[in-house]
């Protein structure tokens, strides 16, 4: 049986059902089965949408996808200021003149707007804007890796990126993931992204997780590896007891950013 999120409420917790039963359900559809008014749907609907639970769109709601990710633009405003405090914390951990990798996605891409009070560093990347955020500090050596440019959202895939990023042996290795199991289980959606985050996990002495609580509660198809792939996890929110257990086994360091917006 389904238990319910302790972070919604039982009305959210049956949107939740209904949106995945239907595919797609308008928000004056779901207001009419309640007997609440579209406004109090609405919001429900966004709070569901921040917890990663289902994709809000104009005027209704669809489940999450296991087999596809998000729009960029739309993970780009999703939890934003999460992601911030994340990137700000996680680069907190970086010393100056330093080597890493920084791979895809937007809590990465926040990760390197923090950089700016850095020094000296030594940056090899897959995501072109992650090269863009970096590429006015003089003191920065950063390496593009070759591959076929995702012009959705500056992700840069394929065999090339793989052997480019395989060259490399770096003290830090910063991910982003788009999905984590009960158990600590590693998921995302597209089997070139997840062969290029195990390629640098590979080659990093120290690997840094950046994952906001959305990713908690979303549940991609494909498998990047466990916590035990991992030395720090980064989130904005306390994470189960349970989980917890998962991260003290896999000797896992938990790091909270704290979230002020």
């Amino acid at each position: 049986m389904r238990q319910e999120s302790p972070l919604i409420s039982p009305r959210q917790d049956q949107i939740v059902r209904l949106v995945r039963s239907n595919g797609y359900m308008a928000n004056e559809e779901m207001a009419q089965h309640f007997g609440v008014a579209v406004q109090t749907i609405r919001r429900d609907v966004t709070s569901l949408a921040g917890l990663g639970l289902l994709c809000r769109h104009h005027g209704g709601a669809t489940p999450v996808s296991t087999v596809e990710n998000l729009d960029y633009d739309a993970r780009q405003i999703l939890n934003a200021s999460a992601k911030d405090a994340i990137g700000r914390y996680a680069a907190s951990l970086i010393p100056d003149r330093s080597s890493l990798f920084i791979n895809i996605g937007t809590t990465t891409e926040a990760f390197a707007r923090s950089l700016t009070k850095h020094r000296d560093l030594r940056i090899v990347t897959n995501n072109l804007h992650v090269a863009s955020l970096v590429s006015g500090r003089m003191d920065f050596h950063t390496v593009i890796t070759g591959g076929q440019l995702r012009p959705q959202d500056g992700a840069i895939l394929g065999s090339s990126a793989i052997e480019s990023l395989s060259s490399f042996r770096t003290e830090f290795g910063v991910i982003g993931i788009s999905g984590i199991e009960d158990d600590g289980t590693l998921l995302d959606f597209d089997l070139s992204e997840i062969q290029c985050a195990r390629t640098i996990i590979r080659n990093s002495r120290r690997v840094l997780l950046l994952a906001d609580h959305t990713k908690f509660s979303r549940h991609p198809m494909g498998r990047v590896g466990d916590l035990r792939n991992i030395d720090d996890l980064i989130t904005d929110q306390p994470v189960p007891e349970a989980f917890q257990r998962h991260l003290d086994a896999a000797g896992v360091t938990l790091h909270i950013a704290e979230n002020h917006a």
